[in-house]
């Protein structure tokens, strides 16, 4: 039955591609997502030596240098979830990193192990984490249970994925996985099938979720035996070249760098503690360390899984976080992600040399791209461009006369409205209960956002929903990201280079999250047997590499794919 799905369905896909005289689908699939990596980073600081992985991908693939993502929300869930379903975040279902939900399941309860009580996790009316997900606690090396508020699984993911589609059609032969620093990452890029991995502050180690696991397999527990973040201690984050090799060299010392406690803002201070400080693991994550990791962890699970042993297509999905982590700390144009991207060029060729060796590159494909980009530090692009690019308060918004009068007139002492990126929600049980007119409420918000400076656009949700915006990019990217259950009642976008002031005083100094080219506009590359490198310049989106990783692995496309197959890679 499942060879005449196959040749049933995917036989245009089929001859085109044994037109190309390739044996395939390749054995191996590692689809690479870097957080925050912005098109122009890898030939802006990478040093792109030979053998270098981004050399290699430039050399040896189909680099699509005018890609793009085509929704307004480029947050990480969004993004690494649009790279393996090929759909908008409007029909995949993770529009955000955080949203509320109207549509959440009654909550059930979960039990948190024989020693400790069960734990009802009631987020119905509170703000919902993208893979949050009660029922399914994170599973300890011990083999004891999260409490249920740190549960998660792809619950609210709506369609498939790539590696969800290959173990349809492959069955349980195939093999799949992910692996990131991040949960919402590695879930996101992961889908229903298979294991995702993610990193644990708590375990110092990658766990999983009972969704994906009930117990982990001996390869797992050798890596978390080797204590291999606990050996970063005592040491430092260096220079990786010597400091004429960088264009930042005379700016490691920003007066808009986050100086964390212990942490510093110039590279002799970038000193790793004791694993036992509390901010030990927040440094490894802000540094080359979290990639050094994530690949060490990839490595040993492509050993212990044997991953492209034999003739059944596997697949990995590896997101890379270091370069986003230190991009809102320092920004994008510092010394320390000019390292950090010099150090991620080296991690990648090392890497590469590692799948030629275990699996070879003559039986895989890699494809990487980013889940978005990232915006300047405001301080620094009005210091090189004399611009007056500032934060957006929302709290101002709250504190205009006519918003007070209304809360005045109503009894409310309370917020009427909150901002979760990227999302406006008024606070309708409060109105309501005051006698208030949401409608007359909203229409304040709309007014006082408008009176401040740095407001660009505010989409109403009933618009959006009827259809009724500008056919812009902005209109449109706005549309490929609305999902009406899940969706504020204001999408406000600010101006480009602003971004919302976050209240926490050790906040990012950069952000992302904009509809703007400095954060839509990432690489895509695609390298792999067959492929005939070249160099393409025509704007392509990010919902199209999910179906060209289908066609070229002889699958079914992923059920929201909305993208096209990309011809350069079947030329």
């Amino acid at each position: 039955m499942r060879l005449l799905l196959l040749v049933s369905g995917l036989l245009v896909t089929s001859t085109l591609l044994s037109a190309q005289g390739r044996e395939l689908p390749p054995k191996l699939i590692v689809q690479i997502t870097v957080d925050q990596l912005r098109a122009d980073l890898m030939e802006r600081f990478a040093t792109a030596a030979p053998g270098s992985g981004f050399q290699r991908l430039m050399a040896n693939g189909v680099w699509f240098r005018n890609a793009e993502h085509r929704h307004a929300n480029t947050e990480t869930v969004v993004g690494h979830t649009t790279l393996s379903t090929g759909a908008d975040p409007a029909v995949h279902g993770l529009i955000g990193n955080n949203y509320l939900d109207s549509q959440l399941p009654i909550p059930v309860q979960v039990a948190q192990g024989s020693n400790s009580q069960s734990i009802v996790l009631d987020v119905s009316d509170a703000l919902h984490f993208a893979t949050q997900d009660a029922t399914s606690p994170l599973l300890y090396p011990d083999g004891s249970l999260s409490s249920s508020q740190d549960g998660r699984s792809p619950r609210d993911l709506l369609v498939t994925t790539i590696g969800d589609e290959i173990r349809l059609s492959r069955g349980a032969a195939a093999k799949v996985f992910g692996v990131s620093m991040k949960d919402r990452a590695a879930i996101g890029a992961t889908g229903h099938a298979g294991t995702a991995y993610w990193y644990n502050t708590e375990a110092s180690t990658f766990l999983s979720s009972i969704f994906y696991v009930e117990d982990y397999p001996g390869w797992m527990r050798d890596w978390t035996n080797l204590q291999l973040p606990a050996a970063y201690a005592g040491s430092g984050w260096e220079l990786l070249h010597p400091e004429t090799d960088y264009a930042f060299a005379d700016y490691d010392d920003q007066p808009w760098e986050k100086n964390y406690p212990g942490w510093g803002i110039v590279f002799a201070d970038h000193l790793f503690p004791d694993p036992a400080n509390i901010f030990f693991q927040a440094f490894l994550q802000t540094s080359p360390a979290a990639d050094e990791l994530t690949l060490s962890f990839a490595r040993a699970l492509i050993a212990g899984e044997q991953l492209g042993a034999d003739a059944v297509t596997d697949y990995l999905a590896i997101s890379l976080n270091s370069v986003d982590y230190i991009g809102h700390a320092f920004g994008p144009s510092s010394l320390e992600a000019e390292d950090n991207l010099k150090r991620l060029d080296a991690q990648l060729g090392a890497f590469f040399n590692h799948l030629d060796h275990e699996v070879g590159l003559g039986n895989t494909l890699v494809v990487l791209s980013a889940d978005h980009g990232a915006t300047e530090v405001p301080g620094y692009m009005n210091a090189r461009l004399r611009t007056n690019v500032q934060l957006f308060d929302y709290a101002e918004v709250e504190q205009t006369a006519a918003v007070q009068n209304f809360k005045a007139a109503h009894g409310i002492t309370d917020p009427i409205s909150s901002y979760t990126s990227p999302w406006i929600y008024l606070d309708h049980p409060l109105l309501l209960a005051a006698g208030a007119d949401p409608a007359e409420a909203e229409a304040l918000i709309v007014a006082s956002l408008r009176s401040l400076p740095g407001l660009a656009w505010v989409f109403e949700n009933d618009r959006i929903a009827q259809g009724d915006l500008p056919d812009t990019h902005l209109g449109r990217a706005v549309t490929a990201n609305f999902l009406p259950s899940r969706s504020g009642d204001l999408y406000p976008i600010l101006s480009p280079g602003w971004f919302m002031k976050d209240p926490d005083p050790l906040a990012g100094a950069s952000q992302h999250g904009s509809p703007y080219a400095y954060d839509r506009h990432v690489p895509v590359f695609f390298m792999g047997p067959g492929i005939n490198p070249q160099t393409v310049y025509r704007k392509v989106q990010t919902v199209d590499v999910a179906p060209t990783i289908a066609a070229y692995a002889r699958t079914r496309l992923p059920s929201g794919t909305t993208g096209r197959m990309l011809p350069e890679i079947f030329d």
